[in-house]
């Protein structure tokens, strides 16, 4: 079969290819652009699945630039939260050990009030160690992260070929904006986190939108976090999906990272490098689920053209 000229970018790719490798919208004639506009539309609600192969089509062809575009803010707050956890927990290590005075051998620790008291300061401290990483990684340093690869995705659905810096200066552009609503939503998620994890996954779920949202509509503050829970309740399903994706990543990092480093310092670091190496595709996976979500729901529409549009004012702000 011959190659197919590419509706979205100059280029033909193979016969059977179901994504444009540049743009990473579907090629023809499965469906029409994918967003909304044009002839040939097609109004069928894209599938986790179709959204995570779009979203590895994009990572494949532009796994450089998503990369360094979210390294720029993970690499520094990945070594500073390694640093702060290390320093956090790093008590709950000495407590757990009790070494014999005469031959400094380590010796099981006999049940006390004391022991009881270093347990209790264990659980404390483990506690303010996920409050930590849902207010800076989770809260802070990943919403940002997310927020540039917004729009390096948007960037290249529309045929764009902006580098990093640029994309960094027009994230700066709105940092306000950003920051009015990322903060906020943060302080909450770490205060989730710190009450037994749970309240807290569950506010950074309905607040995942907020840094697109922040940007693309230019919604800051409280309004920005009420625009998120709209968006992510009108389509929870698949919004969770997503997010059990980048959780998936997260644990294998993780079980990667203490399976070859030893330390607190040492295996968190490591994984953090991991987690970003990988990070991208759920996220991009999240923002292609935001534009589907406002095709589907907004009641001015979306679409191509709208997406320009808010690309347009913040190249132009």
């Amino acid at each position: 079969m011959a190659d197919t000229q590419c509706n979205h970018c100059p280029e033909t790719h193979p016969a059977g290819t179901p994504f444009c490798p540049n743009t990473g919208k579907p090629m023809p004639p499965l469906v029409g652009p994918e967003l909304g506009d044009g002839a040939g539309v097609s109004r069928t609600e894209q599938g986790v699945l179709d959204l995570l192969l779009r979203a590895l089509h994009l990572y494949k062809k532009h796994a450089r630039l998503l990369i360094t575009v979210a390294a720029v803010v993970f690499v520094p707050g990945a070594l500073a939260h390694a640093c702060a956890r290390a320093a956090i927990l790093a008590p709950t290590v000495a407590m757990t050990v009790t070494i014999d005075p005469v031959t400094h051998a380590p010796m099981p620790t006999p049940f006390a009030s004391t022991s009881f008291l270093a347990g209790f300061s264990v659980i404390l401290l483990g506690l303010l160690a996920a409050a930590v990483t849902g207010l800076f990684l989770h809260g802070i340093i990943i919403p940002l992260a997310h927020g540039a690869l917004a729009l390096a995705t948007a960037d290249r659905i529309e045929g764009g070929s902006a580098g990093w810096r640029d994309i960094w200066m027009w994230l700066f552009r709105r940092l306000g904006t950003v920051l009015s609503a990322i903060i906020p939503a943060a302080l909450l998620i770490g205060v989730g986190f710190f009450f037994l994890v749970l309240p807290g996954l569950v506010l950074a779920f309905f607040f995942a939108f907020v840094p697109t949202v922040a940007l693309f509509e230019g919604v800051g503050g409280t309004a920005a976090l009420r625009r998120s829970y709209q968006l992510v309740r009108s389509d929870w399903l698949r919004m969770l999906l997503v997010l059990i994706v980048f959780g998936l990543i997260s644990a294998v990092a993780q079980f990667l990272a203490t399976l070859v480093l030893g330390g607190l310092f040492a295996s968190r670091l490591l994984q953090d490098v991991l987690t970003l190496l990988a990070m991208p595709i759920p996220v991009v996976g999240s923002v292609l689920l935001y534009f589907d979500v406002r095709r589907k729901y907004d009641p001015d529409g979306f679409g191509d053209q709208k997406l320009a549009q808010e690309m347009r004012a913040l190249r132009d702000a």
